[in-house]
């Protein structure tokens, strides 16, 4: 409580003694628009243009959608930042505003919708204690429109499965030239597209200028004369805005399927290209640009709750920064990052606020859990902040299959609805020495110890507690292969130069704790339990030797004890 009360009056103080231009030492968030076009041009250029009718603006955005949507061929952002302007796309979402009708009159009925959209329960509860009350709200729609953006999506190569496919062939071919290896072909097991995207992004400029400007020799009133109508109607015909470059990102973007599901058509694929390449550059924009980052106040703890949801495009397991204002050496204050949240549950707030938002918590607050950090309160802030849901680990296993591996994880509870639930694929190499003359009868001449390379796969799903803010728990189950390669001449040779493998169940428990917000030790148990025997493989070959793996190869199945390193992205 005491932090609390030293934010609150940190936060006035600063307030008092740092305002900025926007009156507030946070930045403050709101609603942006966002309209999307793409370049014209290149060998799929009538499949883009037709994939554009599917694309839609995210909710996290007021929806600035065109009848114009497609662009001149263009390369550079100043370019087309000059097509936008000569096509007046800045003016025509200057008039989605304000509902511009054919005969040049405008109305405040947009601003005002989105103004109310804009706000929270908080917002409608301090705008009704004014004497204006919820017209404040609607009024203060009009500081959303100096958040219009455009976003201009730009393909460079887009190549077909075949010819991706045939690359790898070239470059396979060539190294198996060079080393006098045999060449295979790569197995063509998809079809689709693939493709480099590049995305301009640009906002409004000189809002506050036009607006005057606007309101003063624009407007169309009831009781004006029709020649100054007439005056009026040229007047914004002839006016002129403009954009400002704000950044760019680029995306590579995949939209092939396997050959054997049943198959999308060729539209149905450019529209997964287009789709997913605007999805992966509005990311890109969100790392970049601050007022695309959406902020709001911790609103409790025991369990964390915050009032944001589906209107700020929140999905489970998306990641949060919580920032708590202290005061340095010097008397400035500054905001410092106390922890790090997720999503947990997110609630459906795509409606008007009523003001009704502290009824029902679970109705209007969305629930996050906590994966680093200190100790949060209530009223501390938190921020947007995009991550790809990836990790790494590097680590060693002991006893058992004994190895270094390198581990790579993937989040899924956004789509599966549950937190910490991770797909995991891991690779291990490792060497040692056997006797393997008692395995089975195939083995028998060899007395002595023979060397072996020993590599192995594995992939599952694992299922993550936190159980303490730096600490979590988990759980895992998979499946695991290893391979065997002899070092040895006469045992490479009994087997036809081939691989010994072996296939074993596998399950494990895991604990992690944080070093860094992104950075983990991790140490775990697995165990191996064989499926069949093992098998000698080549090519594809594949011959029972009619004993288990374990019995080849003594230790390197059953209980496995590991450690490693985990960095998250």
């Amino acid at each position: 409580m005491r932090r609390f009360l030293l934010s609150v009056l940190l936060i006035g103080a600063m307030q008092f003694a740092n305002a900025q231009a926007d009156g507030s030492y946070m930045k403050e968030y709101n609603r942006n628009s966002l309209t999307i076009l793409l370049v014209d041009g290149g060998k799929y250029s009538s499949d883009l243009k037709a994939a554009m009718n599917t694309v839609a603006v995210p909710e996290k955005f007021d929806n600035n959608m065109l009848g114009k949507r497609i662009l001149p061929p263009a390369s550079s952002s100043d370019e087309v930042r000059l097509k936008l302007e000569s096509m007046d796309i800045p003016k025509d979402i200057f008039s989605k505003w304000f509902s511009r009708t054919d005969d040049g009159r405008f109305s405040m009925s947009v601003i005002h919708e989105r103004g109310l959209y804009n706000a929270t329960d908080a917002d409608v509860h301090a705008a009704s204690a004014t004497k204006r009350g919820l017209d404040k709200l609607q009024d203060a729609g009009e500081k959303l429109i100096k958040q219009s953006y455009v976003m201009v999506v730009c393909f460079g190569d887009i190549k077909t499965m075949n010819q991706i496919y045939d690359e790898i062939d070239a470059k396979n071919r060539n190294i198996s030239k060079t080393f006098g290896t045999k060449f295979t072909p790569v197995e063509r097991d998809r079809n689709g597209y693939r493709g480099e995207a590049a995305g301009f992004l640009f906002r409004l400029s000189n809002v506050s200028e036009a607006m005057n400007d606007f309101y003063s020799n624009m407007w169309i009133f009831d009781d004006d004369a029709p020649e100054t109508v007439a005056a009026k109607r040229q007047k914004f015909n002839d006016a002129e805005f403009h954009l400002a470059y704000v950044t760019s990102a680029t995306a590579s973007v995949d939209a092939s399927q396997s050959n054997y599901v049943p198959q999308k058509s060729r539209q149905e694929l450019f529209d997964i290209l287009l789709n997913s390449s605007v999805d992966m550059l509005i990311n890109g924009f969100e790392n970049k640009v601050e007022q695309w980052k959406v902020r709001t106040t911790l609103y409790s703890t025991f369990p964390l709750r915050a009032k944001i949801g589906t209107k700020e495009n929140l999905h489970i397991e998306d990641r949060y920064f919580v920032y708590e204002y202290q005061m340095d050496k010097n008397g400035q204050v500054e905001p410092k990052r106390r922890g790090v949240i997720r999503a947990k549950k997110v609630i459906n707030n795509s409606h008007v606020a009523d003001g009704g938002g502290n009824d029902n918590l679970r109705q209007t607050t969305s629930k996050f859990y906590q994966i680093a950090g200190h100790k949060l309160e209530p009223g501390m802030f938190l921020e947007q902040a995009n991550d790809y849901g990836m990790g790494v680990i590097v680590g060693y296993s002991a006893s058992g299959p004994s190895a270094a591996y390198l581990t790579l994880e993937g989040l899924v509870g956004q789509y599966v609805g549950l937190t910490q639930v991770k797909a995991f694929l891991t690779g291990r190499v490792g060497a040692g020495g056997y006797d393997i003359s008692q395995s089975c009868t195939r083995f028998h001449q060899f007395k002595d110890e023979s060397s072996f390379l020993f590599l192995g796969a594995e992939g599952g799903l694992s299922k993550g507690f936190f159980v303490a803010r730096n600490l979590s728990l988990s759980g895992h189950v998979g499946v695991s292969f290893e391979w065997a390669m002899p070092f040895d001449e006469d045992v490479s040779k009994e087997i036809s130069n081939g691989t010994i493998c072996g296939m074993f169940g596998l399950v494990g428990a895991q604990a992690a704790v944080n070093i860094k917000y992104n950075w983990q030790i991790v140490g775990g148990l697995n165990y191996y339990a064989e499926i069949g025997d093992a098998t000698i493989s080549k090519e594809d070959n594949s011959t029972p030797l009619g004993a288990a793996y374990s019995e080849i190869f003594e230790g390197r199945a059953g209980a496995n004890i590991n450690i490693g390193l985990r960095i998250q992205f």
